[in-house]
């Protein structure tokens, strides 16, 4: 059975411009269980298509995309065991 984090851990990339936030977002997913989530946070505007791509290769799914003030929080569940990746 695979455990589930009720609060999703936070990776905060302010600042950072590709490729890192894409980089730093791929480690965080390999390191967390099946159904756990993240929330990453960042401020370049690539990452809105970069980050969903890396999701789609790594079966990961993005749960929601919100933009605040040039930020944008993109909260990602693991949907593959982390051997998986």
């Amino acid at each position: 059975m695979d455990q589930v984090s009720s609060e999703p851990r936070i990776l905060n990339l302010l600042g950072f411009f590709c490729p890192v936030p894409i980089n730093e977002t791929r480690i965080a997913l390999s390191r967390i269980s099946k159904g756990e989530t993240i929330e990453v946070v960042c401020d370049d505007h690539e990452t809105l298509r970069d980050i969903p791509l890396l999701c789609e290769r790594m079966g990961a799914t993005v749960l929601s995309v919100e933009e605040n003030s040039g930020e944008f929080t993109f909260l990602i569940r693991n949907s593959k065991s982390s051997e998986a990746l």
